[in-house]
């Protein structure tokens, strides 16, 4: 049986409604070389050929090697803002620290930020507007905390950003249940 999950969505769709047994998987022509950087390009070359060729209905992409011009869907979009979560942040951000980096890597770092250029008054105002204070109130009614921006106020009640923002967007504005969040900024 062949493995769908590797394949593209339209292509999995299709095997499902006629089955594998209808479906052809031919090689129209090997290339001769082993692939490198430097003849990649023949590579890309022969896969366009094909594809403007035969105008293959199974191929989302219209150019070989590119996937410019494809649009995922909003519930693809939000897929994958879910599985980026505030958790795997952290988690990734776990794996790099105490990480031991070489001089020279120190160095590079060091150089980049010293070089950089100052923030602009503009990107100032944009993070600043970008701030959202808020108030956290237990459910009788009394202040839990006021804070600056949203992600403080997730880390003082142990809860991801993405909570609190999705809270806001409800009629009770309740999150995890124990404390009701408030958006100062209307």
């Amino acid at each position: 049986m062949i493995n769908l999950i590797a394949l593209s969505k339209i292509v999995k769709s299709a095997v499902k409604k006629y089955e594998l047994k209808n479906f052809a998987f031919i090689i129209l022509e090997l290339y001769p070389n082993v692939v490198t950087k430097e003849n990649n390009k023949e590579l890309l070359d022969l896969e366009d050929k094909y594809l403007k060729l035969l105008l293959p209905n199974y191929n989302i992409l219209t150019e070989a090697g590119s996937s410019f011009g494809y649009k995922h869907t909003e519930v693809d979009r939000i897929k994958m803002k879910d599985v980026y979560s505030e958790a795997r942040r952290e988690l990734i951000g776990i794996l790099n620290r105490g990480k031991k980096l070489s001089p020279e890597t120190i160095e590079k770092i060091r150089e980049k930020a010293l070089n950089s250029p100052p923030m602009s008054n503009e990107t100032k105002k944009k993070s600043i507007s970008h701030t959202r204070p808020v108030v956290l109130y237990n459910l009788n009614g009394t202040v839990y905390g006021k804070y600056f921006t949203i992600l403080e106020a997730a880390k003082s009640i142990n809860c991801g950003e993405k909570t609190i923002r999705r809270a806001l967007k409800t009629e009770k504005r309740l999150v995890k249940r124990q404390w009701i969040v408030e958006d100062l900024v209307k």
